[in-house]
């Protein structure tokens, strides 16, 4: 069976896997013919507000990733930058989110050379999950229009507010790209429930190893997905997995 990691982490806490991380994004995007996009930096890669999950696979490496950016005051989000310019609304829409914990789901990318084992499927859903252990009560996300159902899924709607009811063109005029939000990510009320019972389990064992099929094909899926900036909540988790351990055995 496919095995891979999923592992969550900080981005300061973790300069190499940072930078293999950005190499790959660009090469993805280079092979979609997508160049200099604006918000693909490396300025995050020292923001301690920078909340970073990847795959890893024991013989092909990092196959994919995914960033859950916190907003900042003073700082703008990803979406702001590449969007803000065609529709001035979004700045207030996020700013009116900003107060309330608004995080931005962002740089997702799947490596080609592990393509079509569903991994987009994977990130999305482990992001959701680490979004209450990143302060993040809200999330807002920039989707391609072939990527808007696995958001859709785990509790995303469309910001209808701004662009066209949401739809901007954007990063190349034929591609589609559409904004969205998750209004409550404590409870996501629209999500589905089976994605929802899915994120509750991650979030109450962030350690843990589950049979994925997310594109039909079963994956080994271990998770590692405590955050070590949140102490409090990892000492308790790992207290409780003592105990589990102890009395298994």
């Amino acid at each position: 069976m496919e095995k891979i990691t999923l592992r969550a982490f900080r981005a300061p806490d973790e300069p190499e896997l940072c930078a293999e991380f950005l190499r790959e994004h660009r090469k993805v995007l280079e092979d979609f013919g997508i160049q200099n996009v604006s918000t693909n930096t490396d300025s995050w890669m020292s923001d301690p507000n920078a909340y970073i999950i990847v795959a890893l696979h024991d013989t092909l490496g990092m196959v994919g990733g995914i960033r859950l950016q916190i907003a900042a005051e003073g700082t703008p989000l990803p979406m702001e930058e590449a969007i803000g310019k065609l529709d001035a609304r979004v700045h207030d829409e996020l700013e009116e989110l900003r107060p309330h914990g608004n995080g931005e789901v962002c740089s997702l990318w799947n490596a080609n050379r592990y393509g079509h084992m569903g991994v987009p499927v994977l990130l999305s859903q482990a992001v959701t999950a680490m979004a209450t252990m990143a302060n993040a009560r809200k999330m807002v996300c920039l989707v391609a229009h072939y990527t808007q159902r696995h958001p859709k899924r785990n509790g995303f709607i469309v910001m209808d507010k701004v662009g066209t009811e949401g739809v901007f063109s954007y990063p190349i005029p034929s591609i589609k790209a559409i904004a969205m939000v998750n209004p409550d990510t404590m409870t996501l009320p629209h999500a589905t429930n089976t994605q929802r019972q899915l994120i509750y389990s991650i979030r109450l064992r962030p350690k843990q190893v589950r049979v994925e099929a997310p594109n039909s094909t079963p994956i080994e899926v271990h998770y590692d997905m405590c955050l070590q900036t949140n102490m409090l909540d990892l000492h308790a988790y790992q207290s409780i997995e003592q105990q589990r351990l102890s009395q298994a055995g």
